[in-house]
């Protein structure tokens, strides 16, 4: 046996098992083949072979007879979106992101958090189409990065949220001009505000405004985003748009019972939403 497959067995295994579900997710449709997985990720072909072929087997990847490049399969999609509903979140705010985007003809988006990241639960596109972050339902971002992830974060535990920017500031490069800096100053508004917001500094002309969805007992969960153009968010319509959110998020928090669903960490008790 190979001297890197001795290697590869228990949490290097499954590293490396995730590390090509990663690499074919950010490859998307046109898929790879087993040599250009092994190339990009330094597997050895026997290797990367035994895991692809373990991927296959649960459905995770699929192989395309005629090109032999492999892709994510369904099965990934199946968990996504049972994960998705894991909570019920995604049902109990997809009315809110409706209501949003029909009185705004914005977008909104639903965000939760990922461990180190937040990832996109569900959007509702409005009339001004623009792109986002994240892109697609799934689309992942580092925690940290725009404000429905800071919203989230502003209201985690101090010590989880310092370990998390800390973690995640070699990312916040490719997001300039966000600094770790910028990130712990953004943290304390969102705290005094219940909101947070970018005015365009992450992707020019595109602003965002996100409020953290607070159970009760519970840390933030999740977070409701509208995703405007610039031009579109000015200061008299900030506040109706902040309201609009806090409403609906209040709604939302209302419906999420405690003893029904898991929680997801320990309660920031000493924590209080300025908005309640």
């Amino acid at each position: 046996m190979a001297r890197d497959e001795v290697a590869a067995t228990g949490t290097q295994l499954l590293d490396r098992a995730v590390a090509i579900l990663k690499f074919l997710g950010d490859i998307g449709q046109h898929g790879a083949t087993m040599a250009m997985i092994g190339d990009v990720l330094g597997l050895k072909q026997p290797t990367a072979h035994r895991i692809i072929t373990a991927l296959e087997r649960h459905g995770l990847v699929d192989r395309e007879r005629e090109t032999k490049r492999y892709r994510l399969g369904l099965a990934l999609f199946a968990m996504g979106a049972a994960a998705a509903d894991g909570t019920g979140l995604r049902v109990l705010a997809r009315p809110a992101l409706m209501r949003i985007s029909a009185a705004t003809g914005d977008s909104v988006f639903l965000m939760a958090r990922a461990g180190f990241n937040t990832v996109c639960v569900d959007r509702q596109q409005g009339s001004y189409i623009i792109d986002s972050l994240t892109g697609h339902i799934g689309g992942q971002i580092p925690m940290g990065v725009g404000p429905a992830s800071q919203a989230i974060l502003a209201f985690l535990p101090s010590a989880e949220a310092a370990v998390i920017v800390a973690t995640n500031a070699p990312l916040y490069k490719q997001y300039a001009p966000l600094t770790e800096r910028k990130v712990k100053d953004a943290l304390a508004a969102v705290r005094q505000n219940g909101y947070a917001i970018d005015h365009g500094e992450l992707v020019a002309g595109i602003s965002a405004i996100a409020v953290p969805i607070l159970p009760p007992g519970r840390d933030a969960v999740a977070a409701i985003a509208i995703n405007l153009t610039s031009a579109r968010l000015t200061e008299e319509r900030l506040p109706t748009l902040v309201n609009m959110l806090q409403s609906e998020v209040r709604q939302i928090e209302e419906s999420l019972n405690p003893l029904d669903e898991p929680r997801l960490g320990s309660a920031a008790a000493a924590m209080v939403s300025p908005r309640r």
